[in-house]
């Protein structure tokens, strides 16, 4: 039997749990990973039996948003309505706090150690995630140490001015425009974060999931990490094994015949540095001709474009690159 409260109750004793962002990430991370891994199971999991589960986990948080917020309602004046009401966790506690015991979950063949392990991964999401909103953004991006001297520099008033502008309809910024290391609205899904993620693949092989625009880092004890990437025209048929064949730091970028046709670039090579479509980082595969690269245009992660191969916001790719040596495999679904 499991007993979702007990384990959603020691995530709530951390600092962060405070931050109504912060449990709404644990929610919603807890709730996916559940029914995904559900569905998974061999044999297949009854749709009662899922049905059960997310209820019983739905009845946790709603016991656990009514006594986090019980301190707020006690400090308030009678007959004053609570602003929290209105906030980020109204919707999480839409209905009245559940008297009595909780709905048990039905019986399935090792469901609690599935449990502790779903909750504990949308924990560590949920911690990342409030670490980049209320850290990360005090400090100095990586991207920016690593340039080299030589590298050129975008010009301030023209970034400025041209961040948001779109050359293709699909949202890529033009050759030499730098939207920078990472998209500060880039949805909280395809920020790089850790989660339950099992394989039979080893650890340190990088597996590309396509259709959801996922890019998993194998790591120890069913752990990935996920970075979410943009995928361009010249992977769309990319499947099957493949290896690292180099790696490089502000690679240099040659428009292709087909952008210079249709005046979206300028013949020539760029050289490496902020604007370059290639970004920071660049992993040349062993096909000779699919890539996993930067951009200078991080809002198109997450989404289709027309050019490029696999790619991810500068940030990412540096903390990737400093991951994977020479000869990493690269599994494409």
């Amino acid at each position: 039997m499991v007993d979702y409260y007990p384990i959603l109750a020691r995530a709530m004793s951390a600092p962060e749990a405070k931050d109504p962002q912060w449990r709404r990430g644990v929610y919603e991370r807890a709730r996916q990973m559940l029914v995904t891994q559900l569905l998974a199971r061999r044999p297949a999991t009854p749709p009662a039996a899922i049905a059960a589960e997310q209820s019983g986990l739905d009845s946790a948080i709603r016991r656990i948003e009514a006594e986090m917020s019980r301190p707020a309602r006690a400090a308030m004046p009678r007959g004053e309505p609570s602003d929290e009401a209105d906030g980020d966790i109204a919707d999480l506690t839409a209905s009245a706090p559940e008297r009595g015991p909780l709905p048990t979950p039905l019986r399935l063949s090792g469901i609690s150690l599935l449990a502790v392990a779903i909750v504990a991964a949308a924990i560590g999401a949920g911690g990342y995630m409030f670490w980049v909103q209320h850290v990360h953004k005090a400090s100095p991006a990586p991207v920016k140490s690593a340039a080299p001297a030589t590298a050129p520099q975008a010009p301030t008033a023209a970034k400025t001015a041209t961040t948001k502008l779109a050359t293709t309809k699909d949202g890529d910024l033009a050759p030499g425009i730098d939207g920078g290391a990472a998209d500060n609205d880039l949805p909280y899904v395809f920020r790089r974060q850790p989660t339950f993620y099992r394989t039979l693949q080893p650890v340190g092989t990088i597996i590309i999931d396509k259709l959801q625009h996922f890019l998993y880092l194998i790591q120890p004890n069913n752990v990935a990490l996920r970075y979410g990437i943009g995928l361009g025209e010249q992977c769309t048929e990319l499947a099957g094994l493949r290896h690292v064949a180099s790696k490089a730091e502000w690679p240099p970028w040659q428009a292709t015949p087909d952008m210079i046709e249709r005046k979206l670039a300028k013949p020539g090579v760029m050289p490496g540095g902020p604007g370059n479509p290639l970004g920071a980082r660049v992993m040349e595969l062993d096909d000779g001709k699919s890539r996993i690269n930067g951009t200078n245009a991080p809002a198109t992660v997450g989404t289709n474009v027309i050019f490029g191969c696999v790619r991810l916001g500068n940030d990412d790719v540096v903390d990737l690159y400093g991951r994977v040596p020479n000869g990493t495999a690269v599994l494409v679904n």
